[in-house]
């Protein structure tokens, strides 16, 4: 069987932007190996792990409709409670909507420009 162990985020400067998920998703550092570019590995609630590590070059930030891997999407049981507490901390790209299927979204971007979905479905896919 298979399954995600991590998502991984090369990043410009990995220690503000490790802060930066621990301050907004509540994660734990479970992994850090104490080099001068340090990488991190962070763990969700739920147990999925993001890797944050340095970066040897660096590229424009891309629309969410560039060829790519293009954002990180996480499910909510209470959507508007999130957007209320993360509007007023980070870059808001795209304001919390729902479509006709009652599913709802928010947009927005980390430190460094990475694009973050959050996603609150009427039922489970």
């Amino acid at each position: 069987m298979l399954s995600l162990e991590h998502i991984g985020i090369c990043a410009k400067d990995t220690v503000p932007l490790k802060d930066w998920y621990i301050k907004h998703f509540n994660l734990e550092i479970v992994y850090d190996n104490k080099k001068e570019k340090p990488t991190f590995i962070l763990k969700f609630p739920d147990g999925g792990l993001m890797e944050i590590y340095s970066a040897d070059f660096s590229n424009e930030i891309c629309s969410n409709k560039h060829q790519g891997l293009r954002h990180l999407a996480f499910g909510s049981d209470n959507i508007e409670a999130e957007y209320e507490r993360l509007k007023n901390e980070v870059k808001i790209e795209k304001a919390l909507e729902a479509n006709a299927k009652g599913v709802k979204t928010f947009f927005f971007r980390d430190l460094e420009g990475n694009l973050i979905h959050f996603v609150q479905r009427p039922s489970a896919l």
